[in-house]
């Protein structure tokens, strides 16, 4: 039974256009969809729309009771105080609860109760021990690091506040948060954006374990293909669902298109057949005065009609068409880097780094999150120049950059046609034809740059880098919002480019097909490695895998080490309390008997007194006063003795 069903739901926003229409989809348990299609299809609305977060405007809607949904979108963070930790913590709050009941029944112990008291906590405090072993709750830390160190987010940013991080580092920590939840069904919104290799390689490895249901908007065709074994193209107003991943897909759609190709052109030339014939029937009808004639060529015309028509074949390809030029260059150089240094607050990025970019090479800078790339960037392009001996630009070079960071570059308040204008010096008219030639239409022209996607954000930027003709290009993540079409596109383009490309990017398709060297932030330094980007991942990956080979054994030694002593401490903690417990019956009992032997004793004395009494009396018996003088005097010492102890039976229940 699916878990959620769309039943020719269709959806769209209020004064706008339909967006889906008779959409029928069934998401089955452990079932990993990936959701592609070009920017503006409706793609994060299907996201919302199983969600809950949108109700459709026709059809419906079906998810089972009880269902734990997590949408990324949810879970972005809105507490800037909170730490990292502490929203991690959050999700885990049953745990919590139960630690918690766990501790105030071990107070309640420590406290004193009777015996049939203290044996109902103790049944009490061994269930809750067992729920939190089964369900986890003894790992929750260890699941918080492994999950945070593996998305990349260093144990250092653990305890700071979430509103000191970056937009795309609160995007981590969301994305951690979800995962972390463990739901039904996890909902995410290109959650590779911001993840770097490793980070990315660790995201893959966990989706592959997990058992949840996972549907994914993804414009990373690795992450596709290596992760997903179906795929929802949403486009033209309906979801098409492709067995497979992202490759398979590809091949799929190429086949249908070139069968959808095949049948219409068959069917084009029968209809053209056909009118032919009725065309040559009605003129011989109107020749000869022939009815017979005219009335096959009404038939003819009938079932022209009456056929099943194929569409023409659209791939709803919608390509921007620009070439990247570049100025003519002299000299060999591109960029030298000699001895850089350079640090953020008390953390040191670079020390002594260097590196030499030859020009025509198309270099990949790769690290981890936070290693210094974009600063490095940032570095050359305010001050690098021909004169610089630590960053020395060839003399020829022209720069032109683009930066992931959209607001640090664009007027928001702009429109698109005067800040391009702005930006490249063009006039009205040829900004527009630029603007068109990336796919903005006539309308878009006044939009304020704030109201544009990312996707179309990066479009504007490749629209001025286009203009510029640089001959060394600087890109920052510029697949980051654009879709797979996008993507492509970009990447014939500058297959094509002539210049130096120095390019930050954790798309692997991409850099598979763009760069052949590879320059890794390590250990403060800058390391070249001679050939692409495929053969450096291989080396690298072997390496990490070597690690956590080795990590990984010594975590399960140290894990199964703290499990074995967690076991023996809560075994010897149940052992006291059985023994403080036996203590305190046998103290108890001691007491009662100790009370029952003075009672006894009292009793003896009382009759001795008499007795003594009767003896000195007239009729009594002197002779025997000394031998009931000398009993009394010792049941008198008895009854001291059995005082005594009976006062220090008592004060070690108390202090029990």
């Amino acid at each position: 039974m699916a878990l959620i069903s769309i039943d020719d739901g269709s959806f769209r926003y209020e004064g706008g256009p339909l967006l889906m229409d008779n959409v029928r989809l069934d998401i089955e348990r452990g079932r990993k969809i990936g959701v592609i299609g070009q920017n503006g299809t409706g793609k994060s609305t299907l996201l919302k729309l199983i969600a809950g977060d949108l109700e459709a405007t026709g059809g419906q809607v079906h998810r089972q009771r009880a269902l734990k949904i997590a949408y990324q979108e949810q879970e972005l963070i809105r507490e800037k105080d909170v730490t990292v930790r502490d929203e991690m913590l959050r999700v885990f709050e049953a745990h919590r609860s139960r630690e918690q009941r766990i501790r105030d029944i071990e107070n309640q112990l420590a406290a004193g109760a009777d015996a049939d008291e203290q044996a109902r906590l103790l049944a009490k405090l061994d269930r809750l021990h067992d729920e939190q072993r089964i369900s986890g709750g003894y790992t929750v830390e260890q699941r918080i690091a492994s999950v945070l160190s593996g998305l990349g987010l260093p144990e250092s940013a653990w305890d700071q506040p979430i509103g000191s991080f970056s937009g795309g580092e609160k995007n981590i920590i969301g994305l951690a948060r979800v995962l972390l939840a463990e739901p039904d069904v996890i909902l995410l919104d290109e959650p590779s954006n911001h993840l770097d290799l490793d980070g990315l390689e660790w995201f893959v490895r966990w989706l592959r374990q997990s058992e949840a249901t996972v549907i994914m908007v993804s414009h990373n065709r690795h992450l596709l293909d290596v992760t997903v074994s179906e795929i929802w193209e949403v486009g033209n107003g309906g979801v098409d669902a492709w067995a497979g991943n992202f490759t398979d897909w590809q091949q799929q759609k190429a086949d249908a298109l070139a069968l959808q190709e095949r049948q219409w052109k068959n069917q084009q030339r029968i209809i053209r057949r056909l009118e032919f014939q009725a065309r040559r029937l009605r003129d011989m009808a109107r020749a000869y005065d022939d009815p017979g004639q005219a009335k096959r060529a009404k038939a003819m015309l009938k079932r022209i009609e009456q056929m099943d028509k194929v569409e023409r074949p659209n791939d709803g390809d919608q390509r921007f068409h620009a070439r990247l030029s570049t100025e003519r260059r002299h000299g060999e150089i591109a960029l030298v880097i000699k001895g850089f240094d350079c640090t953020l607050g008390e953390r040191v990025l670079f020390d002594k780094a260097t590196l030499e970019i030859t020009a025509g090479n198309r270099v990949a800078l790769v690290g981890p999150n936070g290693s210094g790339k974009t600063t490095l960037f940032r570095h050359i392009l305010e001050h690098g120049s021909w004169e610089n001996p630590v960053l020395r630009i060839g003399k020829s070079v022209k720069i032109g950059d683009y930066n992931q960071i959209h607001q640090e570059v664009m007027d928001p308040k702009a429109s698109l046609v005067d800040w391009l204008a702005d930006r490249t010096g063009l006039k009205y008219q040829p900004t527009t034809e630029l603007l068109h030639r990336f796919l903005f239409t006539r309308e878009d022209l006044d939009r304020q740059v704030a109201t544009l996607s990312g996707g179309e954000k990066s479009r504007l930027q490749l629209a001025r880098l286009v203009h510029e003709q640089a001959n060394l290009l600087m890109l920052d993540e510029p697949t980051n919002h654009l879709d797979i079409q996008a993507c492509e596109q970009l990447e014939q383009m500058l297959e094509e480019y002539a210049g130096t490309l120095l390019v930050i990017s954790h798309d692997r398709y991409f850099l598979d097909r763009i760069v052949n060297t590879v320059v890794e932030v390590k250990d403060r330094r800058l390391v070249q490695h001679r050939g692409n980007f495929q053969e450096w991942w291989e080396h690298h990956y072997a390496l990490a895998a070597e690690r956590r080979s080795g990590a990984l054994a010594l975590h399960s030694q140290k894990e199964a080490a703290g499990r074995s002593a967690d076991k023996r401490s809560r075994i010897d903690e149940r052992e006291r309390k059985k023994t403080a417990e036996r203590e305190l019956r046998r103290i108890k009992n001691r007491v009662q008997k100790i009370e029952k032997q003075i009672q006894d004793a009292e009793d003896k004395k009382g009759a001795l007194e008499s007795e003594l009494e009767r003896a000195y009396s007239n009729s009594g018996d002197p002779s025997r006063t000394t031998a009931l003088a000398g009993d009394l005097k010792k049941v008198v010492a008895e009854i001291e003795s059995l005082y005594a102890e009976w006062e220090d039976a008592a004060s070690r229940i108390t202090d029990t």
